[in-house]
């Protein structure tokens, strides 16, 4: 009797560190960045356009998720971590905001970015990089 409850606690204790080492990965990451205005740390709009970021980007493997106040932005496309951009899906939040979530190869890196903004006579596209704090 002994000798199975000693595997049956082994073996109990082996399902949890395996179902904790499949878990941990899974979670999202809260990264705090801002954006840098054509790749320049020293722009002067950078401290305009990042006046426009709703917290900090959640990432989850090779998923980059960024939250933009406010619904006036049609499409984000970012580097996919080769130099390949890749259009992000859009969603809104309960509170109207913009959600962008698309995927980078390597999202610890500084990720290239191109932002349409619908804003009338500003309406253009905007190169940003997305620079993590």
């Amino acid at each position: 009797m002994r000798l199975s409850m000693k595997k049956s606690l082994s073996l109990l204790l082996l399902v949890f560190v395996l179902a904790l080492a499949f878990a941990v990965p899974a979670m999202a990451a809260s990264k705090s960045y801002e954006f840098y205005y054509g790749g320049s740390s020293t722009s002067p709009y950078n401290s305009h356009v990042n006046g426009y970021i709703v917290g900090s980007a959640d990432v989850t493997g090779t998923t980059v998720t960024i939250t933009l106040s406010g619904d006036n932005y049609g499409d984000l496309q970012a580097d996919d971590g080769s130099a390949t951009f890749v259009t992000a899906s859009k969603s809104f939040n309960g509170s109207g905001d913009s959600v962008f979530t698309f995927t980078n190869s390597n999202p610890t890196s500084d990720i290239n970015t191109l932002l349409y903004v619908d804003a009338g006579p500003h309406s253009t596209t905007y190169p940003l990089t997305i620079h993590w704090n």
